[in-house]
């Protein structure tokens, strides 16, 4: 999936719908509208004045096309005026836009349906935060991973060599997780290493976020949606509901 905060000329993409997970949210096309501030229209009259020195403020509405979900999504940003090439290699001036802000955010990874709430719910935090700044969307998929070792009963305290108890840092919890869930522990420090520079304030290069989320994605999907395991179930008990029925005739 290829989630772009920027886009040329006027909106054309479609990103998954938060609410029925099963449509995506389109642009309207005919909400679409753009403003120069007075600043920027002014700056017109300048003797040096360059197209490149316009600001825009956009803002337009995306809606689900799933017809029976209809989720209605608004989006807000800011847009500038820079310049292409075309075929003929002859230079030409386009209006480039920046996507500050998308409310509801659209779905940024898959997330199983049995996943709990509070790991949920500090996920979308991430996916809003994403669009206003990356390192603070990490910072909150540090908070749901957080969320997640609550949820595999990962004690967050423990006793220190002076007797005192004293809060578990995120990476000290995964090695304690790590002893019953060697594989999942492992996988969850590079998420642990990307969610560190967002709280530290440092920058976090979109890539590294959205390979992130990739990888959380897989971790939840193989601790809450395991296939095998299901089936596994669904042997046993369609092997204990022919036992049950041979034991009665």
């Amino acid at each position: 999936m290829t989630i772009k905060k920027h886009f040329s000329d006027t909106p054309a993409f479609k990103y998954p719908c938060p609410e029925c997970g099963s449509g995506s949210l389109k642009p309207d096309q005919s909400s679409f509208r753009k403003v120069e501030p007075r600043y920027s229209d002014m700056a017109h009259r300048h003797p040096d004045w360059d197209p490149d020195w316009m600001i825009f403020r956009f803002c337009f509405s995306c809606v689900c096309d799933n017809q029976e979900c209809g989720e209605i999504a608004f989006v807000t940003g800011d847009g500038r005026v820079d310049q292409r090439y075309d075929d003929r290699g002859q230079a030409e001036f386009y209006e480039h836009f920046t996507i500050k802000s998308f409310f509801p955010s659209p779905r940024l990874c898959y997330i199983p349906s049995e996943v709990p709430d509070k790991v949920e719910q500090q996920l979308y935090k991430s996916f809003s935060l994403f669009w206003v700044d990356v390192s603070a969307a990490a910072n909150a998929l540090r908070s749901s991973l957080e969320s997640l070792l609550d949820e595999m009963n990962v004690p967050s305290q423990e006793q220190s060599k002076k007797g005192s108890t004293v809060r578990m840092s995120l990476h000290r919890r995964l090695e304690v997780w790590s002893k019953t869930n060697e594989e999942h522990a492992e996988l969850c420090l590079a998420l642990k290493e990307v969610g560190n520079l967002g709280s530290h304030g440092d920058i976090v290069e979109t890539e590294h976020y959205f390979s992130s989320l990739k990888l959380y994605s897989y971790i939840l999907k193989q601790l809450f949606e395991n296939d095998a395991q299901k089936m596994k179930e669904l042997a046993e008990s369609i092997r204990d509901d022919i036992k049950s029925k041979k034991a009665l005739t």
